[in-house]
């Protein structure tokens, strides 16, 4: 009885690397001396493997099949986001971290909309941007409880 093969072994062997990565993770964090500062590594590392034991199981049942071919896009808009990314990373330890994440949302909101603005969107799409990194801040730093920056500009 022939079987068909697995079309996203890759994915697989992906999935099977991240793993190891976040037991890498975890055995690293068991040696810090705050045991506060494991809590956003372990959690992390803990939903990693459960996402790639889950997509593992799934492409062994064979479910798990390679996506469409790459559509050709814009590499300076891919470049773009990357720079506005990694600008809001360095801005963080001046302006803080919601100080940052507001513009970078803003910015990458602004050059990765494809289609064309509507009131709706100009007036919904801050709000919702207000809103994930206000979130991300509660989860961050009272959930996970990782110490994020404030920033020197504001701190007297």
């Amino acid at each position: 009885m022939p079987t068909e093969p697995r079309s996203d072994t890759g994915g697989a062997v992906v999935s099977a690397i991240l793993i190891g990565v976040a037991c890498l993770v975890i055995w690293d964090s068991m040696s810090y001396m705050d045991k506060d500062s494991a809590v956003f590594p372990r959690t992390f590392a803990g939903v990693l493997i459960v996402a790639s034991a889950a997509y593992i199981v799934k492409w062994l049942l064979g479910r798990g099949e390679a996506g469409p071919g790459a559509d050709t896009g814009s590499l300076p808009r891919r470049v773009l986001l990357v720079g506005i990314m990694l600008g809001g990373t360095m801005a963080m330890p001046w302006i803080g971290f919601i100080g940052a994440a507001l513009p970078v949302f803003a910015a990458l909101t602004l050059v990765a909309m494809y289609d064309p603005w509507t009131r709706f969107r100009v007036l919904v799409y801050p709000l919702i941007g207000i809103a994930i990194v206000l979130g991300f801040f509660y989860l961050f730093r009272e959930v996970l409880q990782v110490p994020l920056p404030t920033g020197d500009l504001f701190d007297s």
